[in-house]
């Protein structure tokens, strides 16, 4: 059997969207987490987010 590539790995492990990202919990555990991407507030002033990757729905 031949080494899979790392793209076949992904694939079979189910690969990460490229919203998504790893962060590290308080338990020191690495997670998907999602990217928290720049947005625009209600005055129209871009906002730009502390901590790049974070556990998704904001928890």
């Amino acid at each position: 059997m031949r080494k899979l590539s790392r793209k076949e790995t992904a694939k079979i492990n189910g690969g990460i969207r490229p919203d998504q990202c790893f962060y590290i919990d308080s338990n020191g555990v690495r997670k998907i987490g999602c990217r928290n991407m720049p947005f625009q507030d209600a005055g129209g002033v871009w906002v730009y987010p502390l901590v790049e990757c974070d556990a998704c729905g904001g928890l």
